[in-house]
C-alpha cells in the first residue's frame, strides 16, 4: 500500500515537472513565411518580372530569374498589392490585405525594407535608390530566407496567401505583375512539402 502511494507520488511529480513547451493554437500571431510559388501574371510586359524558386540543397532554396524593365521604375507609377487568402472551403478569397499607392518605387522600397536591398544587390543593380533605370537584370540566386526581412506587419493571421503585386501607370494599365504564393506558419510549425 505504501509502495503504491510512493510510486503514485513519483509519477505525479515527474509529470508535473515535465518540460513541455506551451504552443497555443491561436489564429494569429508572429509568423514564419514558407514560400511555395512565384510566377508572372497578365500585364503589358513593360516590367517583365520572371522569377522562379530553385532548390539548391535540402535546406537552401534560392530565387532566380531575370528582370527586364523597358521603362525606369520610378515614382510616376502606381503600386497595387492585393493578398488573397485560401478559404476554408477551398478557393482564393481576395482582399485579405490591400495596399495601393502612388510613388511606386519609393513605396515599394519602404514596404520591402531590407528585402529591397537584397534583391537589387543580387540582381547587380548598382544604385538601390529610386528610380531603377531601364535594362535587363539577372541573378545567380538569392536565398529566400532573406525575403523575410520586410516591413509587412509582424503579426498576422496564419494561413495560405496569394500576393499579387502590380505596377500600373496613371491610366490604370498593368505594366508589370508578379504573384507570390506563401503560407504564414506558427514559428514551431513545419512546412508541408
Amino acid at each position: 500500500m505504501i509502495i503504491t502511494k510512493v510510486i503514485m507520488l513519483i509519477v505525479f511529480f515527474s509529470l508535473s515537472n515535465s518540460n513541455t513547451s506551451f504552443m497555443p493554437n491561436l489564429p494569429l500571431g508572429e509568423y514564419r513565411m514558407a514560400f511555395e510559388k512565384i510566377y508572372p501574371c497578365e500585364s503589358k510586359n513593360v516590367f517583365q518580372l520572371n522569377f522562379y524558386f530553385s532548390k539548391k540543397t535540402l535546406s537552401l532554396t534560392e530565387i532566380k530569374g531575370n528582370l527586364t524593365f523597358l521603362l525606369p521604375l520610378d515614382d510616376t507609377l502606381i503600386l497595387d498589392v492585393n493578398a488573397a487568402s485560401w478559404d476554408s472551403i477551398g478557393g482564393w478569397k481576395p482582399n485579405s490585405m490591400v495596399y495601393t499607392s502612388k510613388n511606386a518605387c519609393s513605396n515599394w522600397k519602404k514596404l520591402l525594407g531590407n528585402v529591397w536591398n537584397s534583391i537589387l544587390k543580387s540582381y547587380k543593380v548598382s544604385d538601390t535608390s529610386c528610380p531603377i533605370p531601364s535594362g535587363n537584370y539577372t541573378t545567380t540566386g538569392l536565398d529566400i530566407k532573406k525575403l523575410s526581412d520586410h516591413n509587412f506587419p509582424k503579426v498576422y493571421f496564419y494561413g495560405k496567401y496569394k500576393l499579387t503585386c502590380k505596377i500600373k501607370n496613371i491610366k490604370n494599365d498593368v505594366l508589370g505583375c508578379v504573384v507570390l504564393e506563401y503560407s504564414l506558419l506558427r514559428p514551431w510549425e513545419k512546412q508541408f512539402e
